[in-house]
């Protein structure tokens, strides 16, 4: 859903636990002998699976540590419970293990310990907004999701060509607004959305008064990478043509006034930004027609969306 390579969150944790009856496999690799016995750090990643605040404790579905113990679910206690605050289900997360052995053979564990825990991608479902002031970005509670029938808020964005452009300067026409970032290496999302708005530029075309009344805007939300230059490359590898189909890109603080009611969420992961796809119709009147996000956001069809805007211009014919 690359781009931004720092951790959305990061969660200092020192787990401390001793599960004497936590065996590894006869093989694996050599460990080095420290202090009192044997121990050695192991990558640990997993996905969180429960957070239990009263009990200080954090349940990670994490995968295998070659030689040393298959993919299991274990819960890890905290210390620190406030810094349960800072995870939820669906974190994806990756720390450091430290194993210390009960004897030099090391076939069974003594004890352990889990540090440096971050989360590496975040559960989309938890997501909140992000948005940056002063430079700095921070996380905001989403507002509620818009209904049908109800105004889009304006923003600023800043189109292909280097020129500016809000919302508002678009009344009068149907605009369907999607959320891309070029840099998106996951087929089915970014890509899917420019595949699917270049059919959908094609279908529009094929009337030319139609297409006087639609604007089709790609509106990016990665402003670090995603300038108008970029931008306008793109859009001439996709064949998006102004004035019917626009590349643009919009500030976090922009976009924090159109994200939380359109459905979107997006956040810096540790090697992409991890976002879900909305696409939204709005009338020419400036309120929401359709939106659709989730599972939806990536299963409308071109077809079926022109049967929308087709609807909207029957309704709203010229003055």
């Amino acid at each position: 859903m690359v781009s931004v390579s720092r951790p959305f969150r990061v969660v200092a944790l020192l787990v401390l636990l001793a599960l004497s009856g936590c065996r590894r496999p006869a093989s694996g690799p050599a460990l080095e002998a420290s202090g009192g016995g044997p121990t050695k750090t192991y990558r640990l990643a997993g996905v969180v699976r429960v957070v239990k605040r009263d009990a200080g404790q954090v349940v990670i579905r994490h995968e295998a540590i070659p030689g040393v113990m298959d993919a299991m679910t274990m819960p890890f206690t905290i210390e620190d419970r406030r810094a349960l605050d800072d995870l939820r289900p669906g974190d994806e997360v990756e720390g450091s293990l430290r194993i210390v052995w009960e004897d030099a053979r090391a076939t069974r564990i003594k004890d352990y310990e889990l540090s440096g825990l971050i989360v590496t991608r975040p559960a989309l479902g938890a997501l909140t907004l992000s948005v940056a002031e002063d430079g700095k970005v921070e996380v905001r509670p989403k507002p509620p999701r818009l209904e049908v029938g109800e105004p889009v808020p304006d923003f600023a964005m800043t189109a292909q060509d280097g020129q500016p452009l809000k919302l508002s300067e678009l009344r009068g026409q149907v605009v369907v607004l999607t959320f891309i970032y070029t840099r998106c290496p996951i087929p089915d999302f970014c890509p899917l959305m420019d595949r699917k708005f270049a059919e959908l530029a094609d279908k529009v075309r094929t009337s030319p008064r139609r297409a006087e009344r639609v604007r089709l805007i790609s509106v990016s939300f990665d402003p670090e990478h995603d300038t108008p230059d970029v931008l306008r490359k793109h859009a001439a590898i996709q064949g998006a043509r102004p004035p019917l189909w626009t590349f643009a890109v919009a500030s976090h603080a922009e976009l924090s006034k159109v994200a939380g009611p359109l459905g979107l969420m997006y956040g810096p992961g540790r090697d992409e930004i991890v976002h879900n796809l909305s696409t939204a119709v709005i009338d020419p009147s400036g309120k929401l027609a359709r939106l659709d996000t989730g599972a939806a956001g990536k299963t409308w069809t071109p077809a079926d969306l022109l049967k929308t805007i087709r609807a909207l211009l029957d309704s709203n014919p010229n003055p």
